[in-house]
């Protein structure tokens, strides 16, 4: 039986939902057609106004906003989706959300501590465990994860309760 002590913050719940909007495909398109398709199409004109009309200067123009357009429209999209998502959580869902949590994994069940009280998923109902550079989500439902930041790992250690997790929800299915 691990068991891990770690805290939830703003920001995990902020970079939780932008790790669910980057894996979908509406948002690949979407970014891939500001980062590709639209600086690649101004940067033909550029190039037909260099060629054609001899007009260097707007060529100039018009390949430095293609490559601006390319770089610094992902950067707007990512602020304004992050204040989308603060918008999104009323202030008492935030502080349900939000604060110091303590799992524990037991042989048929994880049993979730907060200051909300005790609560016990069984393993049949954990789906996955996706791991990146600085989280760990323990997908619950399609949408809904336990959100572990390994910066603010108190007690325990991740990658064995990962591990124990994997084993859990491989035996489980």
């Amino acid at each position: 039986m691990t068991q891990i002590e770690y805290e939830v913050r703003e920001q995990d719940l902020v970079a939780f939902n932008e790790h669910q909007l980057q894996n979908s495909a509406s948002w690949q398109k979407t970014m891939r057609r500001h980062q590709a398709v639209f600086p690649g199409i101004m940067a033909l004109i550029a190039l037909f106004l260099w060629f054609y009309y001899q007009d260097t200067l707007s060529a100039i123009y018009v390949g430095v906003i293609a490559a601006l357009w390319g770089i610094l429209t992902p950067l707007y999209f990512k602020g304004s989706l992050r204040r989308q998502l603060r918008k999104m959580y009323s202030d008492e869902e935030r502080a349900s959300i939000l604060g110091t949590y303590t799992l524990r994994s037991e042989p048929h069940v994880l049993v979730e501590v907060n200051r909300n009280g005790e609560s016990r998923v069984k393993w049949s109902d954990v789906l996955r465990v996706e791991m990146t550079k600085k989280y760990a989500f323990l997908f619950v439902g399609i949408d809904t994860a336990l959100i572990i930041p390994r910066a603010t790992v108190k007690k325990g250690d991740l990658h064995e309760f990962v591990k124990e997790a994997d084993r859990r929800i491989e035996h489980a299915a």
